[in-house]
């Protein structure tokens, strides 16, 4: 029972997104009016979009999201000095799910190696790569597996331990409507920016409850990487909101602690969701990341 009230809960963000989408809300540059292309990963059909020029940066997306929701000024602020490609995780969107076999078997390791795969796809020998949520977790696994695929590496809302990220899903589980929308963002933020929910960017394809079961079932049965992200060589970025009651802040800040050189940003004010409360800052920050070389030896 509690299953499928996550799944509920999850697809209730969306949903959400979507009874309250307003075109006044997208950037000028309205990323989503790209075409949306396929290339086959693994057995499926992995729907993606490139805008901008520049070094590529790979976008992974959350639990239960898709790449439709990608605050629209969070990624024009990065096309502005990256290619930057969006693809939907298997099963989401307008990728496919390579079979029923696929998405019993559907873990972090599969999702990070579907990304991979995306990349290889395009091309691409070499990409940063910014993961949120759930997608910061697939991004660790992509950094740990395939290291010289990943350049510099951004954790937006993540965590090293499972046990915390599985009680925060179950908890978003129990929740009614009404309190999951109190549960998005900071009550004083909202307080000063009523129209948030009118903002939020919507998807084209409603989530499927099959996929986001199975990735709910990959989460709970993910071991974590405490005792593996100190190997993690890349230049790391770990960005947190600091009232983000889904991946605690506490646990980027055991991350930062643990990948050596990270940095930690975190926002004041700031929820799990804070790409839509200050996208463009958002951006400037993770620019400014991506563009300073961290390497003092060897100037």
């Amino acid at each position: 029972m509690l299953g499928i009230r996550i799944v509920a809960t999850a697809l209730l963000v969306f949903s959400l997104f979507g009874c309250h989408h307003s075109p006044a809300a997208l950037h000028e540059d309205r990323f989503v009016d790209v075409p949306v292309q396929t290339v086959t990963v693994n057995g499926a059909d992995m729907g993606y979009r490139v805008v901008g020029q520049g070094e590529p940066l790979l976008l992974v997306m959350g639990y239960a999201g898709c790449m439709d929701v990608w605050d629209p000024v969070l990624v024009s602020g990065l096309a502005e000095h990256f290619r930057v490609i969006m693809f939907d995780n298997r099963g989401m969107g307008y990728s496919g799910t390579g079979g029923a076999d696929s998405m019993q078997e559907l873990s972090m390791k599969t999702m990070a190696r579907d990304a991979l795969g995306v990349m290889h796809a395009l091309g691409l020998e070499r990409a940063h790569v910014l993961g949120w949520s759930m997608g910061s977790l697939i991004a660790q696994e992509m950094a740990l597996e395939s290291p010289r695929n990943v350049g510099k590496l951004i954790l937006y809302g993540t965590a090293v331990d499972p046990a915390p990220v599985v009680a925060a899903v179950e908890r978003l589980g129990r929740l009614s409507p009404e309190e999951f929308m109190k549960y998005l963002f900071p009550a004083p933020w909202v307080g000063e920016h009523p129209d948030v929910f009118k903002r939020l960017p919507a998807p084209a394809i409603p989530a499927s409850p099959a996929t986001v079961a199975a990735q709910y079932s990959a989460i709970a049965r993910w071991q974590g990487t405490s005792e593996r992200v100190r190997s993690i060589s890349k230049d790391t970025l770990v960005l947190v909101g600091e009232n983000d009651p889904l991946t605690p802040p506490a646990q980027s800040i055991r991350t930062a602690e643990l990948i050596p050189g990270a940095w930690l940003v975190r926002f004041r004010g700031g929820g799990h969701w804070l790409m839509y409360q200050n996208p463009a800052t958002l951006a400037r920050v993770i620019v400014d990341f991506l563009t300073v070389d961290q390497n003092l030896l060897h100037q």
